[in-house]
């Protein structure tokens, strides 16, 4: 949620916090939780969804959909596979999950 994204964009590194495992688990776990009809928030999911992506689109890690010849290598964003780049990607994911 949003603690943990704060954690990350001030330094602290947490593992596997903006994994794409974590955002599956993220998107499964609150599905059934609204489902059985548990209060759950949703600002805190959107951002954490949100930064996960574009963390993963920083390093190269979303594949392209097969056979329609996109860039599957993310070539274009080598310049982004940085600490300090991927943590503005995050934040950028964080602004878009709050946006949305």
């Amino acid at each position: 949620g949003i603690p943990e994204i704060k954690c990350y964009l001030n330094g602290i590194d947490l593992p596997r916090v903006v994994d794409v495992k974590t955002l599956f688990c993220k998107v499964v776990g609150v599905t059934f939780s609204v489902a059985a009809g548990l209060p759950v928030g949703k600002e805190g999911p959107m951002v954490h969804s949100g930064s996960v992506v574009a963390a993963s689109i920083s390093q190269g890690g979303l594949p392209a959909c097969p056979g329609n010849g996109a860039d599957k290598s993310f070539s274009r964003f080598s310049d982004f596979r940085n600490d300090r780049e991927k943590r503005d990607f995050v934040a950028f994911g964080g602004a878009a999950g709050v946006a949305a």
